[in-house]
């Protein structure tokens, strides 16, 4: 993955980051990341982070049978999560797809259950697992709510329900690493990524205020 990652971002994209003594050196933490390039985010977490990684992905974006075959087996491979958002299977439905060619509503609450579980396990094995809590980038080829290219939309709770899950697992605390993203774009588009300090879910008097806090740290780091 890793080497592909280096492939595609070849003349493509340069990452430059800070922050990555952040990063533990071993054991479990949750990496939540701003979502603003459907594909430079990946390569660009790809070209800094100095351990394996998971990302919880989607593929509702998937248009045929074969697409999405393809997709399954890949993200399987890799041990990524899969969710599928409900509002995009709606807009793609509603621009003339064709729901036995990918994925159903029928599908959404299967596939959450699924992912919060692989999400759950993959921490408790020590690993990291990168989430995008805003769901959707700022530029994709198939749909995005953001109307510019500027916009930033609310975190949802997901990643917080898998925190205090894995947490239960482990019996201890989990590391949160809010996580910035910034790009300028050219010939060559530039990203700098920056980690900040872990953080506990813990120090928080609920969750509103972590995921609030989170959003802030977030949006801080990514201009």
């Amino acid at each position: 993955m890793r080497l592909i990652a280096r492939a595609v971002a070849f003349g493509r994209l340069q990452t430059i980051s800070s922050g990555v003594g952040h990063i533990p050196a071993n054991g479990p933490a949750l990496i939540v990341v701003r979502h603003y390039h459907h594909l430079y985010d990946g390569l660009a977490l790809f070209a800094t982070l100095p351990r394996q990684f998971h990302i919880l992905v989607t593929l509702d974006w998937v248009r045929n049978a074969a697409m999405q075959s393809l997709m399954t087996q890949l993200t399987r491979l890799a041990r990524w999560p899969v969710v599928l958002r409900a509002d995009a299977l709606l807009h793609k439905n509603d621009r003339g797809g064709h729901p036995h060619n990918g994925f159903s509503l029928a599908d959404v609450e299967r596939y959450q259950r699924r992912a919060f579980k692989n999400s759950v396990q993959l921490l408790v094995e020590n690993r990291l697992l990168v989430v995008f809590p805003e769901g959707y980038p700022n530029i994709d080829p198939a749909y995005t709510p953001k109307i510019d290219k500027h916009g930033f939309l609310p975190f949802k709770r997901g990643f917080v329900a898998i925190a205090r899950a894995a947490e239960r697992r482990l019996g201890a605390s989990l590391p949160i690493i809010p996580t910035g993203l910034q790009y300028s774009s050219g010939k060559t588009w530039h990203a700098h990524v920056r980690f900040s300090e872990p953080i506990n879910r813990e120090s928080y008097a609920s969750d509103n205020d972590l995921i609030r806090y989170c959003e802030e740290k977030v949006r801080r780091l990514s201009s």
